[in-house]
């Protein structure tokens, strides 16, 4: 029964169109992945440096000499 299927052109599209919406989907699911991680990352890395230059700020207005 499914050969019969897959011999008529209408039927080979399915399986055909399954596989490639599939592929997008995990494609797409993939590259999210990704850009939420890189995305983590760049943000972590931007909140360790606004951390360190308010500490840097704060040293030096703790050791500024006055004039």
């Amino acid at each position: 029964m499914f050969l019969r299927i897959l011999k008529s052109e209408k039927g080979a599209l399915y399986p055909v169109a399954i596989v490639f919406f599939l592929s997008a989907l995990i494609l797409m699911s993939h590259s999210l992945m990704l850009y939420s991680i890189h995305y983590k990352t760049y943000d972590g890395l931007e909140n360790k440096h606004r951390h360190a230059t308010i500490q840097l700020l704060k040293e030096v207005e703790k050791n500024k000499i006055p004039e």
